[in-house]
């Protein structure tokens, strides 16, 4: 059948709202309204997405203050698909399908303020990401290579997954996107995560983060990230890369530089405005932005890792 594409603007990582009452249960992901599903019959690879947290504290009929996602609650559920949506018609080529779970995501309230927190809350949110994924292996992959992609908490969810697949999956996955989140040193001793080096590279992991300078580095989503890649000309050095900036309406002429020491790609000439994130947002961070400033160059990028044949590259895991 066609693709059908929705244009939703990013509603992104700002304020959000969800629970769950029900911490201990898994999911069903045989449920159809666990997902969103753009398909195609010629799709040659499939993207897996995870969204960004799009969800806040918000108190149940007894008083109870909850921290995570209600998947059944409409309200809860529709932040997530504003942003599904909003990716789908952003990013994905016609050469792919696109999948992705919705989750009970951790809420952003207390989730930036503290690694340790931001970790215990986001086990139940990557349970249910890695349940959906082997749904989707089992019942809706159907032998195509698949794409990774998570922005933010969804990244977060994304370096947890990499570390779930068994080897028989890794060589089908085409390249892993953490975007809006870091990938450490830790992370990168795992056998399932390879940094990218270059545009055409797969069973690689690419991850991003963006900002006007160094100094507007949020912590917690790219402190420690031990690689970065500049996702205009694919580049790990410190080669600028001009391009233009359309989202939206704009027709701006940028330039992303990748910093080679704290591995954010730094962008210039940005005069729009950018939304903080709460608690931790610093003015000239452009995490809200992560998808749109490269959108373009995401789906081609996408599309032409998906046309390079895998077995030209170290596919063994280690």
């Amino acid at each position: 059948m066609n693709r059908t594409f929705y244009f939703i603007t990013l509603s992104l990582v700002l304020f959000f709202a969800c629970s769950c009452g029900r911490q201990d249960r898994g999911l069903d992901y045989e449920n159809c309204s666990l997902w969103y599903i753009s398909a195609h019959d010629s799709a040659q690879a499939d993207i897996f997405y995870v969204c960004s947290t799009e969800t806040g504290d918000w108190v149940n009929a007894q008083g109870d203050t909850m921290h995570f996602a209600d998947m059944n609650n409409p309200t809860h559920c529709a932040a997530l698909y504003g942003e599904m949506a909003g990716v789908d018609s952003l990013v994905c080529p016609d050469c792919c399908c696109f999948f992705a779970p919705y989750y009970r995501q951790a809420t952003m309230e207390g989730l930036l303020k503290d690694t340790t927190l931001f970790r215990s809350r986001c086990a139940t949110a990557t349970a249910d990401v890695q349940q959906a994924f082997d749904h989707y292996m089992r019942h809706l992959n159907n032998g195509r290579r698949f794409i990774l992609m998570g922005y933010s908490q969804g990244g977060y969810a994304v370096v947890e997954l990499l570390k779930h697949l068994t080897a028989e999956q890794a060589q089908r996955m085409v390249a892993a996107y953490v975007i809006g989140y870091q990938v450490t040193a830790h992370d990168l001793e795992h056998p399932r995560i390879r940094a990218a080096q270059k545009a055409t590279d797969t069973g690689v992991t690419i991850c991003f983060n963006s900002a006007v300078s160094a100094d507007a580095a949020i912590d917690i989503l790219s402190g420690s990230t031990v690689i970065g890649i500049n996702p205009v000309n694919w580049c790990t050095d410190a080669t600028p890369a001009a391009y233009v900036y359309d989202y939206g309406g704009a027709c701006d002429t940028l330039t992303a530089t990748l910093d080679t020491l704290t591995h954010l790609t730094l962008i210039d000439g940005y005069h729009g405005t950018c939304p903080l994130i709460p608690f931790v947002g610093r003015e000239g961070n452009y995490h809200c932005l992560e998808i749109p400033l490269y959108y373009r160059s995401l789906r081609e990028n996408i599309a032409l890792r998906c046309n390079t044949d895998g077995r030209d590259l170290n596919q063994t895991p280690r």
